[in-house]
């Protein structure tokens, strides 16, 4: 028990005793007369300063959160108000009263001439210390209310990049598994080849992306082995190549950022009987300091069943557009051009080394 009490102590009552503390010493250094009694000076002192904690604590613990935060203002204004012009007057008589006991010399009451100027000290005292408790404590709250929204904010953006990411993993599953579905005719060694690459994307998906970032270099080669998956459902012949900069550091990336666009990519690729004419061209690449650069251009037909993924609004691209919001604010740009019979996509992300 003394134990917490130590600790409330010192996080929440030690800090108003400093500043007691500091207040007290700043009014004896500023007002001390040599000529004057110390003692009669540090009563006089203590006297102020302990009265004029009242009003301090009465504003910053109950005026603020009873009147100004519900928004009853005049109320809140007329007590304010009330305080300093009343209880000014009563701390200067309080102190001129105890300084009287311990300084026969001086009178409680003071002399006209000095009434006026120490009634205007005093209730400017007051108005200091209720004003300064009512700042002390909207500040206070302002900034705890911060830290509970940034809090908050993580908590909700944590969970929503994870509900983000559950919806792209099935969603490419189902696709993975349409690329099997039309293998089961091919030779044994190609299904073999697609299940071990199914096998290592699958792996990837579910150990190796546990973590907000992940080594390009991972994320890479989880990009070959997706294309090189779709690929296999191609008419032989198509143009489909994947351009790698060899200048691609080792830096750290969020998952799942690139697929989006190589994804769409093969999913609205043109269906010429030429299978010459049906291209896909992608390449990821560092443009600038810093700067990691993924393209993707696909052919299309203009009377293709349906409108383009981007166009639509398509599950992965509006997920990838909410991911980049919230993992690279300000820090990324993603452009879609439609030119004739193609459709090019250009991601560019400013990443950390």
């Amino acid at each position: 028990m003394s134990g917490k009490f130590v600790t409330w102590f010192r996080k929440y009552k030690g800090l108003h005793i400093l500043m007691w503390g500091a207040t007290m010493t700043f009014s004896f250094v500023t007002y001390y007369n040599p000529h004057h009694s110390v003692l009669s000076q540090v009563v006089n002192v203590l006297c102020s300063t302990g009265l004029n904690a009242a009003p301090f604590y009465v504003c910053g613990y109950v005026l603020v959160p009873k009147l100004l935060y519900k928004r009853k203002f005049v109320a809140f204004i007329a007590i304010f108000i009330g305080i300093c012009l009343i209880y000014g007057p009563f701390v200067l008589f309080v102190t001129r009263m105890f300084d009287h006991i311990t300084n026969h010399d001086k009178e409680i009451i003071p002399t006209w001439t000095t009434l006026g100027p120490s009634i205007n000290l005093f209730i400017w005292n007051t108005t200091l210390a209720a004003f300064g408790a009512s700042s002390y404590k909207i500040l206070f709250d302002r900034f705890r209310l911060e830290r509970k929204l940034q809090v908050v904010e993580k908590e909700k953006i944590a969970a929503e990049l994870s509900f983000l990411r559950s919806q792209i993993n099935p969603h490419f599953l189902f696709n993975i598994m349409n690329t099997i579905y039309f293998q089961i005719n091919k030779t044994n060694i190609e299904a073999r080849a697609s299940v071990e690459k199914f096998s290592e994307m699958l792996r990837y998906q579910l150990y190796e992306c546990t973590s907000d970032k992940i080594l390009i270099d991972k994320e890479l080669n989880y990009v070959k082995n997706y294309i090189a998956m779709q690929t296999l459902r191609m008419e032989k012949g198509s143009d489909i190549k994947l351009i790698i900069d060899e200048k691609i550091e080792n830096f750290s990336i969020a998952p799942f950022l690139i697929l989006p666009l190589v994804e769409n990519a093969f999913k609205h690729v043109s269906n010429f009987k030429d299978s010459g004419k049906n291209m896909i061209h992608i390449e990821l690449r560092i443009d600038g300091d810093n700067v990691f650069v993924a393209e993707a251009i696909n052919s299309y037909e203009h009377d293709h069943n349906g409108t383009h993924l981007m166009q639509s609004g398509g599950l992965g691209v509006q997920n990838l557009k909410r991911r980049l919001e919230l993992l690279y604010p300000e820090k990324h740009e993603l452009n879609i051009y439609n030119t004739g019979n193609m459709y090019q996509t250009i991601l560019k992300l400013q990443y950390d080394n």
